[in-house]
């Protein structure tokens, strides 16, 4: 028999006994001995890390005094962990330039390493160019499968159920600020043709971790470059660079908002979740990554619960400056803990929370009591209704977030009426899948 089994040998294989079972189960975590100690791994491991409380936990901040030092513990934490190095400059060449309605795309290389080339997308408000003012600037990133062209609405192979909701960069420039696209590694242009992105991206998070790096890492470092070169550029005002992260993306704009104070505002499109407490909570179905329960995603690095919860821990370490989360959340332990932050920080007004078209009442959000840290046993469905997630409505939300970050960066919500249609046909816009 072949050590490399495929996916037909599967059920040859797993034909009772040994391998029969693909999925996780509650009695996998119990122990069946009277003096209370585990003899199977799983349900010794499932013990340690409910039993276990990270270093840095915000839980243990009760006052404004505190939060500067602890926020710096979490900055040189994250900072260690992710391997962001102290030189984050590098070149950047100009590849092409072309004129849109009301903008100019320019088409960038940067290059973080000697051997590697990253593209990116600048666009630019024409009227911008022409006055020569200061503009502030988003810098974007997409979800898990979509390219840095779906972000800017150019022509994209990608995948992308939301084309018109999706394209962020976009609204960002017509609504008048700078707009930066940047592409996910092993995605896209960053990808080989026809590979599809998870079979890419796990293999690189693989050779990534062999070389004691991680994935997120890497992104979070390449964002972090692009904000001093907009820092450089003479169009931009550098004191109201923002990060806009969908999905995928909101991690390193995440990681790098807590990095940087460079970084005026934060668009988070995403659900706030606790990895470590969804691993605890979803034990049982398939995940996202084809094994038992909420999969710990293998383009993180190691051992973050050890110092933060991530994501809640680090989102109060951005307090007090402005953030939306986008896709709402749970509210034990996860937006409950953001705004005490940003609370305690004096700037509550600063953090907006939006939730789903489907849990937008708070009377549909059945489970607000719920600590998730203490359920266990669900299933992937079980665990996002209890989170107030709607997973086929996941997209960027242009309708939320570009008024919201105008009115923190330009000082004003008021939208052309062309591009209020536009965001208003988004809204309406169906799956295309």
């Amino acid at each position: 028999m072949s050590l490399c089994a495929s996916a037909a040998d599967i059920p040859r294989l797993s034909n009772g006994g040994e391998g029969s079972r693909w999925v996780l189960q509650t009695r996998d975590f119990e122990t069946r001995r009277a003096d209370g100690r585990f003899d199977r791994s799983l349900g010794f491991a499932m013990d340690r890390l409910r039993r276990m409380k990270p270093r840095y936990s915000f839980d243990d901040v009760k006052s404004a005094d505190e939060m500067p030092a602890w926020r710096a513990k979490v900055r040189a934490k994250l900072r260690e962990l992710l391997q962001i190095g102290d030189m984050l400059t590098c070149d950047f060449v100009k590849i092409s330039e072309a004129r849109r309605d009301g903008y100019r795309l320019f088409r960038y290389e940067f290059y973080p390493e000697e051997s590697l080339a990253i593209p990116i997308l600048v666009l630019v408000p024409e009227d911008v160019l022409a006055s020569k003012r200061k503009a502030p600037a988003v810098i974007c990133m997409p979800g898990s499968g979509a390219g840095l062209n779906s972000l800017a609405g150019e022509p994209d192979n990608s995948l992308n159920r939301f084309p018109m909701r999706n394209r962020q960069a976009w609204y960002y420039v017509r609504a008048g600020m700078i707009a930066v696209a940047i592409e996910n590694p092993a995605t896209a242009e960053n990808s080989e043709p026809g590979l599809w992105h998870y079979v890419a991206q796990n293999h690189f998070a693989r050779y990534m971790t062999l070389m004691g790096w991680s994935t997120w890492g890497f992104m979070t470092e390449h964002v972090l470059q692009v904000v001093e070169f907009l820092k450089r550029n003479p169009h931009v005002d550098a004191s109201r660079i923002a990060v806009s992260g969908m999905s995928l993306g909101c991690i390193p704009a995440l990681y790098s908002a807590v990095l940087s104070d460079d970084i005026a505002a934060v668009v988070y499109n995403d659900y706030v979740c606790s990895w470590a407490i969804r691993a605890m909570a979803q034990t049982e179905g398939r995940g996202p990554y084809g094994v038992g329960g909420g999969d710990v995603d293998p383009r993180r690095p190691v051992g973050f619960y050890r110092w933060f919860d991530d994501e809640p821990d680090l989102m109060a370490a951005i307090a007090p400056r402005p953030m939306i989360l986008a896709e709402g959340g749970p509210w034990k332990r996860h937006i409950e803990k953001v705004k005490r932050a940003y609370a305690l920080s004096g700037a509550a007004d600063n953090l907006r929370v939006s939730y789903y078209e489907k849990f937008a009442d708070p009377a549909s959000r059945r489970f607000e009591d719920l600590d998730l840290k203490e359920t266990q046993g669900l299933t992937c469905n079980e665990f996002f209704e209890r989170a107030n997630v709607d997973p086929p409505q996941h997209s960027f939300h242009p309708y939320v977030n570009v008024p919201w970050l105008t009115k923190v960066l330009l000082g004003t919500s008021d939208l052309s009426p062309s591009l209020r249609a536009a965001i208003d046909a988004a809204a309406r816009e169906k799956a295309r899948w």
